[in-house]
This record gives structure tokens, C-alpha cells and sequence, in this order.
């Protein structure tokens, strides 16, 4: 498939950009921003009413309390550097932050799924044994 390339050359020098702005409609753009940002809220919400839970409560085994609290601390992680981020990028069709922040919000999102990941087969293994 060819690249796309736009007669607008603002991105230093470069014939190939992103695709217009207005690439969806304003009712989807807006749909979008209710989606991304709810589940954003929620995630952060629901992950730290977790931790508090999880700190507080007596009930559950100290090994899998402490896989779960990594687990809602990567999820939260998730909610703060990765959805804000990847969803303005996307509805803009470029990035708005300084330079610095594309990096760090990449270098997050990868570490905030690794550790999911990890976890979670961690959480399995030990389970299983």
C-alpha cells in the first residue's frame, strides 16, 4: 500500500503528514472523547478504590494481595499515560505534547503492559502450583 502524501509540508520539510484533522465527523469526534475519557475515569476510579481495599482489608493471602495491588498500580499507570495520550493523538491526527512526552508516554504504556502481563502469568503460575 502506498503512503499518502499531502501538499501541506509543515512537518519540517517532509511530503509526508498525518491526515487531516477533520477526519471524522464532529457527532463521532465527540462520541470518541465520551468514550476514551469514561474509560479512562473508570479505570482510574475502580484501580484505586482496588488499592484502597487491597491496603486496608485483612481477608485475602499475602502473596496475591501483593500481585493484585501490582496489578492495579500498572492498570492505573495504564489510565494515566497511555489512554490520554493515545487518544488525543488519535483524534488530532498528530501529537500536541512536547517532544519529551512521546517517549515517556510510549516507555510507560509498553512497561504498564509488561507488568500486566507479568503479573497476571505470575498470578497463574502460583495459582496453578
Amino acid at each position: 500500500m502506498d503512503p499518502v502524501f499531502y501538499s501541506d509540508t509543515s512537518n519540517n520539510g517532509s511530503n509526508f503528514a498525518s491526515p487531516p484533522l477533520e477526519a471524522l465527523s464532529l457527532p463521532s469526534q465527540r462520541f470518541l472523547v465520551f468514550l476514551y475519557s469514561g474509560t479512562a475515569i473508570i479505570s482510574f476510579c475502580g484501580n484505586t478504590i482496588v488499592l484502597m481495599v487491597l491496603i486496608m482489608g485483612k481477608k485475602s493471602s499475602r502473596e496475591l494481595k501483593k500481585f493484585l495491588i501490582n496489578l492495579s498500580l500498572s492498570d492505573i499507570s495504564m489510565a494515566l499515560f497511555s489512554i490520554p495520550f493515545t487518544y488525543t493523538d488519535f483524534m488530532l491526527g498528530r501529537w500536541i505534547f512536547p517532544d519529551f512526552m512521546c517517549s515517556f508516554a510510549s516507555m510507560m504504556t509498553t512497561c504498564a503492559m509488561c507488568v500486566s502481563v507479568y503479573t497476571l502469568t505470575v498470578i497463574g503460575i502460583d495459582r496453578y502450583v
